[in-house]
């Protein structure tokens, strides 16, 4: 029996005119990172498409210094990031690429979900081509608002006091274009002070899989860059996930970009909720984060 708007089980429509998350990751990440969070989407009745943005996934772009083990630090801390001329564009457009796949294969909405630096492309995004999006969710991720960059909230004062970031960090972004660190380091001190930054709470076993996956750069400079917002963005809807255990984008920096964004649309209130997990909110608490976007959609 063949129908555009057949329900399942949950009541969500089956085929044509489904509801698609396009899951963006953050820095360091891939499209790899959202394994675990999918098939409580797909389960639920949705579709997904979990993307690489440029320089990462399959497509990373790797420092020459990285390769050579063991690793000479001033080199790693100098040389130029082959991610550094990737510009906020072309991380938009892979986004809007995606929301088009989603509605080719008869998606009704698009749901752009962006974890940590990916806030930044999936508003790009929806201010670009805001008629390709449904709704926008962040998942402990920086957020450009009108007239602020996202580096605006990454460089509060409490911000700056309190998160674990600069403790990974391998080289100064000024300096070799990109957010840098080094997943392939050896050193156990480092492995725990990364682990205690990004995923305290996540299985060891598994965060040492994920160790494996990570890329070592990602682009700095689209924490700079401001957005112009059509009026109709205001009608997407908004939802941040804050992630209550973060040591990388803490608590209040979250409410200081929700209520940025609420008092730029007032009308369409950006929903705040609170998920109790640490920055790798994937890999700590998958089923619980799907069921938290199955909800915002």
């Amino acid at each position: 029996m063949a129908s555009h708007e057949v329900a399942n089980a949950t009541g969500r429509p089956d085929g044509p005119g489904r509801t698609a998350f396009v899951l963006v990751h953050g820095s360091w990440h891939g499209a790899w990172c959202w394994g675990l969070v999918e098939p409580g989407l797909n389960l639920a009745g949705h579709m997904s498409i979990a993307i690489d943005l440029p320089g990462h996934g399959l497509h990373a772009a790797i420092p020459e210094s990285f390769r050579s083990r063991p690793l000479d630090p001033e080199k790693f801390g100098t040389e130029l990031s082959p991610i550094a001329g990737i510009g906020i564009d072309s991380y938009a457009d892979a986004v809007i690429s995606a929301a088009n796949r989603a509605r080719a294969m008869g998606a009704g909405r698009v749901i752009a979900v962006g974890h940590s630096m990916g806030g930044v492309p999936i508003t790009f995004a929806a201010a670009k081509s805001p008629e390709k999006f449904a709704g926008l969710v962040y998942v402990a991720a920086p957020v450009p608002t009108p007239g602020k960059p996202a580096g605006h909230y990454i460089s509060l004062e409490d911000q700056v006091a309190r998160t674990k970031i600069g403790k990974i960090l391998a080289a100064d972004a000024s300096v070799v274009g990109a957010l840098r660190f080094d997943p392939k380091t050896e050193d156990t001190a480092m492995l725990a002070t990364i682990k205690d930054a990004l995923a305290s709470d996540v299985d060891d076993a598994l965060w040492t899989t994920a160790m494996r996956l990570f890329s070592p750069d990602a682009p700095a400079a689209m924490y700079g860059e401001t957005a112009d917002f059509p009026q109709s963005f205001e009608t997407l809807e908004k939802t941040f996930i804050r992630c209550t255990q973060d040591s990388i984008l803490i608590d209040t920096a979250c409410e200081a970009i929700v209520k940025d964004l609420n008092r730029a649309w007032p009308a369409a209130p950006t929903a705040l909720v609170d998920m109790e997990s640490s920055h790798e909110a994937m890999f700590s608490k998958p089923a619980e984060l799907a069921d938290l976007l199955i909800a915002a959609a």
